[in-house]
């Protein structure tokens, strides 16, 4: 029953009717590939499992569909050659990084820019509450 409801959550996300957690996009995996894609989300969907907050992430593994993919996340991840791949925030490049420790930095990326939108939130919502008064 708990993968039931993940599972209907993530339709939802998919949708475009439930705004709740990461929503990770990635690709399917092929032979340009710079590491691990399925293994990868499969541990970022646990570890990041924790955070409510709305944004999207990118997974994908190559130079070729993820610098596209990336424009539109706010995380994201894009396997190179080398052992490395490229970090995205916004839209942007942030900087470069090694495939080993990627995962901590993607979680630390995400929780990051889930506490900034959170921040940002809160502070409209006041503004909002101080304009009603």
């Amino acid at each position: 029953p708990v993968e039931e409801i993940k599972v209907g959550f993530d339709i939802l996300k998919s949708l475009g009717l439930r705004h709740r957690g990461v929503n990770i996009i990635a690709c399917p995996s092929c032979a340009r590939q710079g590491f691990n894609v399925i293994e990868t989300v499969t541990v970022l969907e646990e570890k990041l499992a924790h955070v409510t907050t709305p944004m999207s992430l990118s997974i994908i593994g190559c130079v070729v569909n993820g610098p596209g993919e990336a424009l539109y996340t706010d995380v994201g991840f894009t396997g190179g050659g080398k052992g490395a791949g490229m970090v995205y925030l916004n839209g942007k490049i942030a900087h470069k990084q090694a495939n080993e420790g990627m995962i901590e930095e993607i979680v630390a990326q995400v929780e990051a820019k889930a506490a900034e939108l959170d921040a940002a939130r809160k502070a409209a919502e006041e503004l909002t509450f101080q304009a009603a008064e």
